[in-house]
Order: structure tokens, then sequence, then C-alpha cells
């Protein structure tokens, strides 16, 4: 592939991630930031009530970190506040019920009177309505990637729509690593991940051809190295040294070192790293471990160096891919030939076998026809008591039958020896 070529389909495929990045941050990032919005304001509920019980005018310090701690001990009269507290707070929530008023029927009359419907009705602190309701909202935030129990504006994970994060989606779509942990949610995104893919893979697809086309050359730049420093080498031993040299290298830039960097910022283990990297690399995407979605601050260079890292690292394992396709046909090619081979050799021999047997038969029967001949004459010129010519030459020739002999010749065809039969006269 020409390097104009191979320049263009760099500057489409890069062009092509960050359109459709664009295009999945409108999509999605509003539906992800309702849920984040409703997340939030419900710890900051929370932490409003926490605040209310255990306030710093009557609860000290010690006291109030350690309500975390469900086994924690309190006294006699921080347990009468703390009652009391909850109880005006209940009382408050009685306050601000929404009471429906309704008619029943008596005796004589009808009379009115407010109600107030069960689901509705405060169960400790919350309500069924409110329990339910947080219940979906837990959910929601988990299947959106953030914490259900800890995260709030100052702490949770980034928004994994946002533009920088989509691009990255928009990577593993085209790349078919699908992780599958955030998934669009919305009916457009959906939509659009179908039409996206359809042109998306085969782009993919042509230029890490191209990327793989470049390492082939860096490949043979490296046998002609090898030969000219060392004369006497083979050209296929230089092409399998240079192959190997370049396994190692490929090896090192993009499993090692970047598992180094996902161990050291991710707090992984170097082994969930380095099979991190495979995972991704082999398009397999279980999506058990996904870099840069924890709930932390990450440098926006780290997540645009894993995206290069990974795009790169795919043409890599496609061509030691592609060298494990080519070992293996070559294997198989050669088993087919040399099953060929013996299918030749033992036709020819059954052939010649056959050949034999029909030569020998009809040097018998010739054998047979000269002494029958021979006889008739010789029993004719008794009665004449003449010798005619054809006697006399049947009698002083001394004719010999073809003898039939083997021998070994080489087959330049297959490689080996077969049996070739010819005729002594």
């Amino acid at each position: 592939m020409k390097k104009t070529t191979l320049l263009v389909l760099a500057v489409a495929f890069t062009g092509y991630l960050f359109i459709g990045g664009g295009v999945f941050h409108v999509l999605e990032f509003p539906h992800e930031e309702k849920i984040r919005e409703k997340t939030f304001k419900i710890h900051q509920h929370q932490d409003e009530l926490y605040e209310r019980l255990f306030d710093h005018d009557f609860f000290d310090n010690r006291t109030r970190h350690a309500t975390d701690n469900p086994d924690h001990l309190l006294r006699q009269y921080e347990v009468t506040v703390l009652v009391k507290r909850v109880k005006e707070y209940l009382d408050e929530t009685y306050r601000n019920l929404t009471w429906e008023t309704h008619e029943q029927s008596g005796n004589t009359t009808n009379m009115t009177q407010s109600m107030i419907r069960l689901k509705h009705v405060p169960t400790m602190v919350l309500s069924q309505h409110q329990l339910e309701d947080i219940i979906q909202t837990v959910w929601e935030a988990s299947e959106s990637g953030l914490h259900p129990f800890s995260s709030d504006e100052a702490d949770s994970s980034p928004p994994h729509w946002d533009f920088l994060p989509s691009v990255t989606f928009s990577m593993t779509v085209v790349t078919t690593i699908g992780y599958g942990v955030h998934p669009p949610r919305t009916t457009g995104g959906r939509v659009f991940v179908i039409f996206y893919a359809l042109l998306g893979i085969p782009l993919t697809a042509a230029f890490l051809s191209g990327l793989a086309g470049v390492m082939g050359n860096m490949v043979q730049r490296v046998t002609n190295a090898f030969q000219r420093c060392h004369k006497k080498c083979t050209p296929a031993r230089a092409s399998y040294l240079a192959w190997a040299l370049c396994l190692f290298v490929g090896i090192g830039v993009f499993f090692v070192l970047p598992a180094l960097v996902v161990h050291h910022v991710e707090n992984w283990s170097f082994v969930d790293s380095v099979y991190f990297m495979f995972v991704s690399l082999s398009t397999i995407g279980f999506g058990d471990f996904v870099a840069g979605i924890e709930k932390k601050k990450y440098w926006e260079g780290y997540r645009i160096l894993m995206k290069v890292w990974i795009v790169v690292g795919l043409a890599f394992l496609a061509t030691i891919f592609d060298i494990i396709s080519q070992a293996i046909k070559k294997v198989e090619d050669k088993i087919e030939e040399e099953a060929d081979a013996e299918e030749d050799t033992s036709e020819g021999e059954k052939t010649g076998e056959d050949n034999l047997k029909r030569d020998v038969g009809d040097t018998e029967e010739q054998r047979d026809g000269n002494s029958k001949d021979l006889n008739m004459q010789t029993k004719e010129d008794d009665k004449e008591g003449t010798v005619t010519p054809v006697a006399s030459h049947l009698q002083g020739s001394t004719r010999r039958p073809r003898v039939p002999l083997i021998m070994i010749v080489d087959n330049p065809a297959t490689g080996r020896q077969a049996r070739q039969h010819v005729w002594q006269m």
C-alpha cells in the first residue's frame, strides 16, 4: 500500500472516530446527565438528613464521623436526642404529606374526610414510593457506570458519554472490540450504531491492513539489514531472525509497556493488565476489565495514548495471527502433498505390476506358439525328408524371449523414488 493511501486512510479513520464520538455524545450524554443529577440529588438529600440528625451543635466530631460504622456505640443521652430528632423529622414528613379529600357515605349524611394512599405513608424515614424510586435510580446509576452508594458531584466516576469517552466508544464499535460495559441507552444511539458500524468496520479493516503492510515492510528492511551485515546468512534464516526480533519488540511495545502503565494508573495486577491488553487487541472484549472508567480523574493524555496503543496493536496482533495462519496452511499443504505423492506412487506400482503380468503372459504365449510351429514344421520335414528354409531358420535361431526388468528411478514430480518396468530384448 502506498504511503499516500495509508495517510488518507489514517486521516479518514481518525475523522470518522471523532464524528462518531460527537454524534454519540449528542445522543447519549443528556440521558446520562439526567441519571447523574438524580443520583446526586438522592445523595445530597441523605447527607442533609445526616447533618440534621448528627449536627455539630450537640454531637462531637467523633460521633458524627462514626455514623458510617453500624457497630458504633452511642451514649444514652445521645440516643435520646437522636430519637427526638428522628421524631421531629417524621412529624415534618407527616405534615408535608399529600392528603386527598374523599367523601364517605354514612347512615344519614355524606362526610368529607382527608385520606392518604398507603404507598405514600412513611415507613421509618422513607415511603414506599421513595424507596422504589431510590432502587430504580440505583439500578440506572449502576447501568451507567456510577457507583450507586458513593457517587456525588464531588466524588464520582467521570461521565461516560462525554466527548472523549464517546470517541473511545466509537473506536470499540469500528474495531469490533465491543466491551459492552456502557452500551447506548437511547433509541437514536442504538440506530446510529448500526449505520455507523456498516461503514466504520470496512474502513477500519482497510486501515489496519495498511498498518500491517507497513509492519511487513519494516520486517523486510530488518531482513535486508541482516543479510548485509552477515553475508553468509541465507535469506530464509535472515527472515526468521527478523521476524523473531520484531515479535520480541512488538510484545514489549504493545503488551508489556502498556500493561505497566495500566498497572500503575488503574491499580490492577500486572497479570490483569496484560490480560486486558490481549483481550482488547484480539477484539475478544469481555468487558470485565476496561481502562479509564474507574472513579478517578484521568489525565487525558492517558486516554489518548491507550487509543493509539490499541489501534496500532490491533494491526500488530493481526499480523501475528496472519503469520500463524500461514504456518498452519504450509503444514496442511505439505501433508496433502505427501498424501498425494504416496497415492501416486501406489497407483504407479499397481499399474507397473499389471503391465508386468500382461507382458509376461504375452511372452509365454509367444514362446508356446513358436514351439508349436517348430514341432509342426519338423514333423512335415520328417515325412518329406527335406528341410525347408523356414524350418532351418527356426532350428538355427536362438531367439530369446523378452525378460522384464525393474528399474528404480527418481520421480521429480514427487521427490520420491518409483519403480519402472523395462524389457530386455
